[in-house]
């Protein structure tokens, strides 16, 4: 096995005794790693040294965090060996492990408190006020369903209740529930307009979870239910239509998906509009 496809699990232990004042120092892929505790919470050092003599104690961690390379640009963060989320370099995957392992194991850890949030076009996974991993909208495909996934991994693993879809893009983009409710009918579109340009000037994109509505204005979520079967998604107003009989929404592929309506194409739905909590 290649040195750069080791698994390295870091022990509570290893990561205080390692070297003073960093945290974390090993050998990797031939070249000395050096991080400095302040780097996991830069603003108050004084959490450093109190979450130090803390887990210092602790010679059985709960929570054993380790970080394998897959690729040079995918390195897979885990807990107790179940995959979590993946950073792009030994860098982001070594502070990452950091920050778990300090976190995690932490004698007032409150896992209810990992949380999605969207910030500056990153969507970021967070505890408290700490980021713990990064998800850049030009990465994926489908950003909130990604993040979704990555926050319900990481809840189940330390014990907390997964979050449904609509939970955790309310929680996201801070969004509350208003009054103000639509029924009608939904249809969704997809391949043939991949990549065009929406009313709104941006490109279509059939993964993400968006929705052309006639008059509506753009960047107005919406929550979206199946009357057939009770499921619901969080949708983006980025277009314009349908114009196909009485119908009222025109789903990307993604939100049909989620509907459980790609199949069957066109199904009765209620919307309701949210707004910003802020």
């Amino acid at each position: 096995m290649s040195r750069i496809s080791t698994l390295w699990a870091i022990s509570l232990i290893s990561l205080i005794s390692s070297v003073s004042p960093s945290i974390f120092a090993t050998e990797i892929v031939d070249n000395k790693i050096n991080y400095d505790l302040n780097e996991i919470y830069p603003d108050n050092p004084s959490i450093n040294s109190h979450l130090i003599r803390n887990i210092s104690k602790e010679t059985q961690p709960k929570y054993v965090i380790e970080f394998q390379a897959k690729s040079s640009s995918k390195w897979i963060i885990s807990i107790n060996r179940q995959s979590i989320f993946w950073v792009k370099d030994l860098p982001s995957a070594a502070i990452a492990t950091t920050k778990l392992a300090i976190i995690l194991n932490s004698p007032d850890f409150d896992p209810n408190q990992i949380e999605p949030l969207v910030v500056g076009g990153e969507y970021i996974g967070k505890y408290k006020d700490t980021v713990l991993f990064r998800i850049p909208k030009s990465d994926v495909l489908n950003p909130s369903l990604n993040l979704t996934q990555w926050i319900n991994n990481l809840r189940v693993a330390v014990g907390a209740e997964p979050m449904t879809l609509v939970e955790a893009q309310k929680q996201m983009y801070q969004l509350a529930v208003t009054n103000e409710k639509i029924d009608g009918i939904a249809s969704w579109y997809g391949p043939y307009f991949q990549g065009r340009q929406t009313a709104s000037g941006e490109q279509f994109e059939q993964q993400d979870f968006t929705a052309a509505h006639p008059s509506l204005p753009f960047d107005t979520y919406l929550k979206v239910t199946n009357q057939q079967n009770g499921r619901s998604v969080v949708v983006r107003i980025n277009d314009r239509g349908p114009y196909v009989g009485e119908r009222n929404l025109d789903l990307s592929h993604a939100a049909a998906i989620a509907l459980n309506s790609d199949e069957v194409g066109v199904v009765p739905i209620t919307a309701t509009v949210l707004s910003p909590l802020r």
